[in-house]
């Protein structure tokens, strides 16, 4: 059972990946959202409101099945050692109670922007007045062209959102969780260790898949849960102290 695992590790190390994450596929089953994104397809000076349109959108209560397996998740690490590197760029998982400190998000948010051609290496909150104007926009309250791209006060170049992604990523965003990370890591040495990968493919294997084997591999009192719905497979090394779970994520905590 993985909460008995959990309940006897001295750490807990936690991998979330693609199968964890609302997909634009999903947002666009929605029809409000469909018909937004649509406008904004065919309005090419104003593709740049697409971000804007997923971020407001991944706020409403369409995802609960995410949040319900967040919040399972969140229970069980409750009162344990845990750090989390989520390769999502959703957010969800910013607002079920985690502790801010123990969540490393290397492939950035919704939450804040960086200059396009990253020419200081700020980072930039949404400010609250143009996220106003947008949400106006979505509910038929403001026209869309009264909305201008916010730009960068230092050199003038758009404000895009801090992802992975952009051709001139800022890492700034996350860096400092990750340097936390690597030294919880260097503490998990030796140590009864559960790690669990919740939905993680072959998407930045050098992040979370290969990087948990390796900690695995060398810690002997470490036990591994890997679930995915087809990637599920352990690799022999670690196979004797490992469960591969072929599940959804989702299904697999709820």
């Amino acid at each position: 059972m993985l909460s008995r695992d959990i309940k006897d590790a001295e750490l807990v190390l936690v991998g979330i990946g693609s199968e964890m994450q609302v997909k634009l596929q999903t947002l666009k089953q929605i029809p409000v959202f469909n018909e937004k994104f649509s406008v904004l397809n065919k309005e090419q000076d104003k593709e740049w409101l697409i971000p804007f349109l997923i971020r407001y959108y991944l706020k409403r209560e369409y995802h609960q099945k995410i949040v319900e397996a967040y919040e399972n998740l969140c229970r069980m690490l409750a009162g344990k050692n845990y750090f989390i590197v989520s390769l999502s760029t959703d957010d969800l998982i910013k607002d079920i109670g985690f502790k801010e400190d123990r969540i490393v998000l290397p492939c950035g948010t919704y939450r804040m922007q960086q200059c396009a051609e990253n020419c200081s290496g700020k980072l930039f909150p949404v400010e609250g007045s143009f996220w106003d104007k947008v949400c106006a926009w979505i509910e038929d309250r403001e026209s869309l062209e009264k909305l201008r791209e916010p730009v960068c006060p230092d050199c003038g170049a758009p404000l895009v959102m801090n992802q992975y992604g952009q051709p001139k990523y800022n890492e700034g965003g996350y860096l400092e969780n990750w340097n936390r990370y690597t030294k919880w890591l260097t503490g998990t040495v030796n140590r009864k260790l559960c790690i669990l990968e919740l939905g993680v493919g072959m998407e930045f294997p050098s992040i979370v898949r290969w990087p948990f084997e390796k900690v695995c591999f060398y810690n002997q009192k470490s036990s591994f849960w890997r679930v995915h719905s087809s990637l599920y497979q352990l690799s022999e090394e670690i196979k004797q102290r490992g469960h591969s779970i072929k599940s959804d994520p989702l299904d697999f905590l709820c």
